[in-house]
């Protein structure tokens, strides 16, 4: 039975993905502070690296960054030493300079040159605007700016309950990994399960409240509460 070119990819191992595609050498969060310094546009780390915000540490295959689709362009003259390519269903294509993004991109991954290994992915939002951040597959659930991001050493990165949401949906065991380890306060975890249980990922929101309630545990068990790791 044949699958599709999304399916195909999405069951590559690392050895192979990188093998097809080229090697990716993720660009740690604090070092895009310097490289997007001139950038007037807002921009977060998203992803699993939002996820895992305060929880142990896990190896990350790459940097998301997320940027309104709006403020592209001005992120866009910042890079203009660096190769953007494209992200379509899997496919690659490089934007060359003086080329319109395409209307309906989402995805462009960057590096230096042909030779050089992948940095950072730049994820498209094409839903929030100024005053807050609108969720991509469900514009009912939206937070003020200052209750989706959180400053991290400096750097904005979206809360873990946020990114933790665009998880649902892929379910990979990563994703399971970065919801059961996710260090989530009372309010964030209740936001989180009551969000999934709107959307309709009632196992993820059951797995959130449970996760909850063993935190409870070990926290009266140790002195600790979620708090203490904000």
């Amino acid at each position: 039975m044949s699958v599709t070119f999304r399916e195909a990819v999405s069951r590559l191992d690392e050895a192979s993905f990188h093998a097809l595609y080229g090697p990716w050498d993720p660009m740690p969060p604090e070092l895009l502070t310097g490289l997007l310094a001139d950038c007037d546009a807002r921009w977060v780390v998203a992803g699993g690296r939002a996820a895992r915000a305060g929880a142990p540490p896990r190896h990350h295959g790459d940097t998301d960054v997320a940027v309104r689709a709006a403020d592209f362009e001005s992120v866009r003259a910042v890079l203009s030493g660096w190769h953007l390519w494209e992200v379509d269903d899997g496919a690659l294509k490089p934007l060359l300079p003086g080329v319109a993004l395409a209307p309906d991109c989402e995805e462009l991954w960057v590096r230096r040159e042909a030779g050089q290994p992948w940095r950072f992915e730049l994820l498209l939002d094409r839903h929030s605007g100024d005053g807050e951040w609108v969720y991509k597959r469900d514009a009912r659930v939206r937070l003020p700016w200052d209750k989706a991001v959180h400053a991290v050493d400096g750097v904005e990165y979206l809360r873990p309950e946020v990114a933790l949401l665009f998880k649902a949906k892929h379910d990979r065991p990563k994703d399971h990994a970065d919801l059961l380890a996710a260090r989530l306060d009372p309010a964030a975890r209740s936001w989180l399960a009551g969000t999934l249980d709107l959307l309709g990922h009632r196992e993820w929101a059951r797995l959130t409240r449970l996760a909850g309630e063993a935190d409870v545990d070990d926290a009266g068990a140790t002195g600790v509460s979620d708090q203490d790791w904000r």
